[in-house]
């Protein structure tokens, strides 16, 4: 069976995981009327010329990122936690945003790794049937 080694497909799913854990983290933390935050969540993968990706952008409503920080109206981050002391507002941050996507960066981390250790053991592997098929001893990596 064949590898995928293919970056641009794994990096896809990956985005596409990510929007589905922020969505499961939302409904987790009971953030309320967000249709609109949910139907504006999407990614995008960037590419050089050459076809390899160099940036994820994800894209979201921005109060979305009020939510993650518990702030809004009448209530900001500097103020927030005396606020809440104070039993001033009903404000909390629920991070569905930042906790989430530092989990899944990890995850991307290992996957990155496995796919390039992969990528390179083939070049090897390549290289080294190439050299015993011509009868040299160098190596070309």
């Amino acid at each position: 069976m064949a590898e995928n080694l293919n970056l641009n497909l794994t990096l896809e799913a990956w985005a596409e995981i990510v929007i589905k854990e922020w969505l499961l983290a939302m409904e987790a933390l009971r953030v309320v009327d967000t249709y609109t935050l949910i139907e504006s969540l999407e990614s995008k993968i960037l590419v050089d010329s050459g076809g390899d990706p160099y940036k994820i952008l994800f894209a979201f409503e921005w109060y979305g990122r009020m939510v993650d920080y518990g702030v809004g109206r009448y209530v900001n981050l500097e103020d927030r936690d005396a606020m809440i002391a104070a039993g001033l507002t009903t404000r909390r941050p629920k991070p569905w945003l930042t906790d989430t996507f530092y989990k899944q960066l990890e995850v991307l981390r290992h996957l990155l790794e496995e796919k390039h250790a992969k990528r390179i053991e083939y070049l090897v592997v390549r290289n080294l049937d190439d050299n015993a098929d011509y009868g040299h001893n160098e190596l070309k990596v």
